[in-house]
């Protein structure tokens, strides 16, 4: 009896620590709050240093907490906070510090500095797609939404610094001859031929609790992006690093439990 209780016991554990099946999530971006009350779309009278979603799973299961920060980073490589601005349907865009709504510069964009989302989750995500709406900045003929998007983890209830991002940029290793790296690309408008919704079909193992959506940071042209968010897709059920380990100890447990049945058993033949 006592070698079945182990082996209940460590099967317990080991079911206990494997992660549930993983949730598809779809955040809307005009339906959030900051300081307890919904955002005001369509009026430029109106920014956010925060905005928080809490949005249900597709199945209705669960639920997901999402706080989003709007970013610049400086041409000297310095961060500087800046704010957001929603647009309803359109999605929403930044004010980098001295920005107005003129000539489109409320846009996420890459221009006089690199614009970008910080979105922290309460869980580990993996970024499945997004609708970036392109917008063409004064001076320019064209529009394009290229993105720079890239994962990392950190403290959901810490709030976002520039020390942090600077923590997560080196962690990154960013390679400016390449496209991509582990933890980081650049999607290319023109695979999308002029649509917003650009899909990145990423592994569920490819997860992070934070996710940065920004003009692309270099390349793949030489044009300055500028869209506004609207929606993103993203996947749950990502392992945490804890979860593998708690995994791997249950493992063992059963393991160890088999082993020492197997050990009675051959003495008590013997």
């Amino acid at each position: 009896m006592t070698r079945f209780a182990h082996l209940a016991i460590a099967a317990g554990a080991l079911f206990a620590a494997m992660p549930a099946q993983a949730a598809d999530f779809v955040i809307s971006t005009a339906t959030g709050t900051s300081n307890g009350k919904t955002i005001v779309s369509n009026d430029s009278r109106y920014a956010y240093d925060t905005v928080n979603y809490a949005v249900q799973s597709t199945d209705g299961k669960s639920t997901l907490n999402v706080r989003a920060t709007a970013w610049t980073r400086l041409l000297d490589g310095t961060y500087q906070v800046a704010q957001i601005g929603s647009w309803g349907a359109n999605g929403l865009g930044i004010y980098q510090t001295g920005e107005t709504t003129g000539g489109n510069y409320h846009t996420i964009d890459n221009k006089n500095g690199w614009e970008f989302l910080v979105l922290q989750f309460d869980q580990a995500v993996s970024l499945q797609s997004a609708v970036l709406n392109p917008y063409q900045l004064y001076g320019n003929n064209y529009s394009d939404n290229d993105a720079f998007i890239a994962r990392g983890y950190s403290g959901f209830g810490s709030a976002m610094t520039a020390a942090t991002l600077k923590s997560l940029e080196n962690g990154l290793k960013i390679d400016t001859s390449k496209q991509s790296g582990d933890a980081w690309f650049n999607s290319n408008s023109d695979d999308y031929k002029g649509a917003a919704k650009q899909t990145y079909n990423l592994s569920p193992s490819q997860g992070g609790n934070v996710w940065v959506i920004g003009g692309s940071y270099f390349g793949p042209d030489t044009r300055n992006d500028a869209f506004k968010l609207n929606s993103i897709a993203v996947k749950s059920a990502v392992p945490e690093p804890g979860t593998w380990m708690t995994m791997i100890l249950g493992f063992g447990m059963i393991g160890a439990a088999v082993r020492r049945r197997r050990s009675s058993g051959k003495a008590a033949l013997a």
